[in-house]
């Protein structure tokens, strides 16, 4: 394919706020040379499909009834854009991916798995539409090692085709100025705050950092935690930070598209989550050279450090997450050196370069070795 233009279709269920929404950006910000980048929801757009429009690629969505119907559309759009690979995203974009590329007759079928295998993810069916979408699929892209182990159990003989590519960020736009930040949430410079960023929902288990920070309270008098996100379970940790007697100390500060800012106000960022695949969120606390408390949920562990760019605890733990965030609020001084080793780590090894160039050369592997399909 040398020469050739790539004109990689990127296919996901919608383009609102996520973190494997913010991967596919990246793709269209960091395409190599001789690569378009062209983006399509399947289901409704968002601020990500702007952003990547903005970044320089071609985008659609595929609205109307039926899934079939949209699969027949987006078969079209393989044929009408003359599209070389077709990368679909996690379950829903990777099986759309691959029945559109079967009747286009594109044969590079990749899918990105963004999050971990678990019990329940998916409707009863998935199962058999899953050995389908992987016969059809090249090769399956895991964000992290942990998320990969989690698939290829399942897939004994499909084993090779189920490769580790870590997610990666960009480089952030300078935050605003730490005084300034901090003002704007009403605090002063001394005081010790720790921020956290994630839907409220089962898997982020705020409901246990709640419980941990009642321990932080005591310990580190004056710290406060904030948390940035929404999500069904709002009015259920709001009832429970307020049993817990922390109304005073927690703050819920809703959706917000000013993460870096809020980074740049915090000294640590928390993380309670019971199940992950490799978090944005952890990656651009490491940019913003946060120290990280964090649970060994997924790919947490292969981004962080333990005792080096932060500190791990187990999931569901209340106390050691209790503790570690604590140690860490206490300790301004080690929390610069934590801080200052996760923000090199990061740009040694979560880079969004990285990841573009590493998923690119999976691409011209897949061509060169003819495609995909039994």
């Amino acid at each position: 394919m040398s020469g050739r233009t790539l004109r990689v279709l990127h296919v996901i269920e919608a383009m609102d706020r996520g973190g494997g929404e913010s991967l596919v950006v990246e793709h269209a910000r960091h395409a190599g040379p001789g690569v378009e980048v062209l983006v399509c929801a399947l289901n409704r757009g968002g601020p990500a499909l702007e952003a990547a429009r903005a970044a320089g690629a071609r985008t659609f969505v595929l609205q109307g009834r039926g899934r079939l119907a949209r699969i027949g559309r987006l078969a079209g759009l393989l044929r009408e854009e003359a599209v070389t690979v077709v990368n679909g995203h996690n379950p829903t974009g990777g099986l759309a991916a691959a029945l559109a590329a079967r009747l286009a007759g594109v044969r590079a079928v990749l899918r990105t798995e963004h999050s971990l295998h678990y019990a329940g993810r998916h409707s009863a069916a998935w199962p058999v539409l899953e050995q389908v979408a992987t016969a059809l699929t090249a090769s399956i892209v895991c964000v992290c090692e942990t998320v990969r182990e989690s698939h290829v159990t399942r897939f004994p003989r499909a084993a090779r085709r189920f490769v580790t590519v870590r997610n990666g960020i960009s480089a952030a736009a300078a935050p605003r100025p730490r005084a300034e930040a901090r003002a704007d949430l009403g605090l002063g410079l001394q005081e010790r705050m720790a921020l956290t960023v994630g839907s409220l929902t089962p898997q982020k288990a705020q409901h246990v950092l709640l419980e941990a920070f009642a321990r932080v309270a005591v310990d580190v008098p004056g710290s406060c935690l904030l948390i940035a996100g929404e999500g069904p379970l709002r009015s259920t940790l709001e009832a429970r930070r307020d049993a817990l007697g922390l109304a005073g100390s927690v703050r819920f500060l809703g959706a917000r598209e000013d993460v870096a800012d809020l980074l740049a106000a915090a000294d640590v960022f928390v993380l309670s989550s019971r199940r992950e695949g490799l978090p944005v969120t952890l990656l651009e606390a490491m940019r913003a050279g946060r120290a990280v408390a964090t649970t060994r949920a997924g790919g947490c562990a292969e981004a962080v450090v333990d005792g080096d760019t932060g500190l791990l605890v187990p999931v569901d733990d209340a106390a050691a997450l209790g503790a570690a965030l604590g140690a860490l609020l206490a300790d301004p001084g080690r929390c610069a050196r934590l801080g200052e080793t996760g923000r090199e780590r990061w740009a040694r090894e979560f880079t969004a370069e990285r990841m573009v160039l590493e998923t690119e050369g999976i691409y011209q592997a897949v061509l060169a070795a003819g495609g995909t399909g039994r």
